[in-house]
């Protein structure tokens, strides 16, 4: 899995380097699924069962972006034909913006900034599978670890996915009606780390409450990693 890692801090690859693995993450997706991942700057890192591909997407802009400073945007969504949205982050500013650009595109977000070293407090909301608040495989049963792994219990993992340094795509088709797309983002520790991302799914139903900011290495610390910026 090292290898995979590594796939976003140097240049795509050759489609051999991308088929090789491919193959090298198949042959390791025995291992449980993780509750969270982050990805931001100039790399992604997944640390579940996934396979990491750059890809180029044809995107046609469907929403006006804040302009700042020399006019670039902070932040641009942007509409395939297949539905999916392809959200850039060039600066952390104007959240509300970006929650708004998401909503009028039909995905019910909610979205927040965070300064480094914070994260928001666990329990906003009731999650809409275990990639939020999942319980320790260790502790439970062969039949509820069987249930634990199945795909449709993680579909969290499978809305939001890097495919640049500042861009990742949403993929509504894996959201059910009534959730809320929860994303946090925070701005990265180390010199050269743009930014980071957590995003989980809310189940229908279930407010999300205000985020209280608490340390990121604090009691409740989840399982993540940091993307390097460039």
């Amino acid at each position: 899995m090292d290898e995979l890692k590594t796939m976003w801090v140097t240049p795509p690859g050759t489609p051999d380097d991308l088929a090789g693995a491919r193959r090298r993450l198949l042959d390791g997706m025995d291992g449980p699924p993780v509750r969270r991942r982050i990805f931001g700057g100039a790399r992604a890192i997944f640390t579940g069962p996934r396979l990491l591909v750059a890809a180029g997407v044809a995107m046609a802009a469907v929403a006006a972006p804040l302009v700042i400073g020399d006019g670039e945007p902070a932040y641009a969504v942007a509409k395939n034909p297949d539905g999916t949205l392809i959200v850039t982050i060039n600066e952390l500013q104007d959240p509300e913006g970006l929650q708004a650009a998401l909503n009028a595109q039909g995905i019910k977000a909610d979205v927040t900034y965070n300064p480094r070293d914070k994260k928001c407090a666990s329990g906003r909301f009731v999650g809409a599978d275990y990639m939020y608040g999942s319980p320790n495989p260790e502790n439970l049963t062969a039949e509820q670890r069987k249930e634990f792994y199945r795909p449709e219990n993680w579909r969290s993992r499978d809305v939001t996915r890097p495919i640049s340094k500042d861009k990742f795509r949403i993929s509504p088709k894996f959201m059910r009606t009534g959730e809320t797309l929860v994303l946090e983002f925070r701005l990265g520790n180390d010199p050269g780390v743009s930014w980071s991302l957590g995003a989980w799914l809310a189940k229908a139903g279930s407010s999300v409450m205000p985020c209280t900011l608490v340390d990121e290495g604090g009691q409740d610390k989840e399982h993540a990693e940091e993307m390097a910026g460039g």
